[in-house]
């Protein structure tokens, strides 16, 4: 991925646009429809309290990384089936990379980069 070249700014802007109505993308923030994204980089995938995550989800084991990130957000329902994520994903490879840059920054200590 190319992450290191990546507009965080854009991705921050995309995420207020498209993701914030069910993410909420801070410490604290609580839950909405969808979990809250802080420190999503390596954090354990379907693992936030009183979230209810879909069988599919639940199945899919380990950290979230950058790839994962990749792979689910270009169309969560056709890479992941019977996801409760009904959207249409982040197709474009350049908005897709500044969002994952984005949410890297959603922590107190950002995992490195590949």
């Amino acid at each position: 991925m190319k992450l290191a070249s990546a507009d965080i700014e854009k991705g921050r802007n995309y995420f207020s646009h498209v993701c914030a109505g069910c993410h909420h993308a801070e410490p604290k923030g609580g839950t909405k429809t969808g979990p809250n994204l802080w420190g999503i980089v390596g954090r354990d995938k379907a693992s936030m309290p009183r979230m209810p995550y879909s069988d599919a989800l639940l199945g899919w084991e380990g950290v979230w990384t950058y790839e994962d990130l990749n792979r689910y957000l270009f169309a969560p329902m056709l890479t992941t089936p019977g996801v409760f994520m009904e959207v249409s994903g982040v197709p474009d490879d350049t908005e897709r990379v500044n969002l994952i840059a984005y949410l890297r920054t959603l922590s107190d200590k950002p995992i490195p980069l590949p």
